[in-house]
């Protein structure tokens, strides 16, 4: 009896940790993560694919901005859409903000807290040279 009455708690306290290594995400902020690489990725074509490049360049020549080449570059059933620019950022949204050095941006992604981003990368954009 002695032995049972060990071994229950014992097996109780394993599963216990076994199960604390366990991370859920928030599928807000699993979004988020997405969008993240959604963007870093669409920056970074620019330096290899020229149609992305004409594409940032003429969105620019138009006035718009890094978030406007990216709305543009989305699919029109995308699942995640909150993308912003600038200094504040917003809860489950994709912020994108220039660099230290030009065509350089630094994407962060924040969740419920805007404290700290749930994610961050940093991409260059590639602009074509005119002749």
């Amino acid at each position: 009896m002695l032995r049972f009455s060990i071994r229950v708690p014992l097996l109780i306290m394993a599963f216990a940790i076994a199960g604390c290594g366990e991370t859920v995400i928030d599928p807000r902020e699993k979004a988020v993560i997405q969008g993240v690489a959604r963007v870093k990725s669409l920056i970074a074509s620019t330096a290899t694919n020229p149609m992305a490049a004409l594409s940032l360049a003429s969105a620019a020549e138009q006035g718009g901005t890094i978030v406007t080449y990216i709305a543009a570059s989305l699919p029109d059933n995308a699942d995640f859409t909150c993308y912003s620019e600038g200094p504040r950022p917003r809860p489950y949204c994709v912020t994108i903000r220039g660099g230290a050095v030009a065509g350089e941006y630094v994407i962060e992604g924040y969740g419920q807290s805007v404290d700290k981003p749930v994610a961050s990368a940093t991409a260059f954009a590639s602009t074509p040279k005119r002749r």
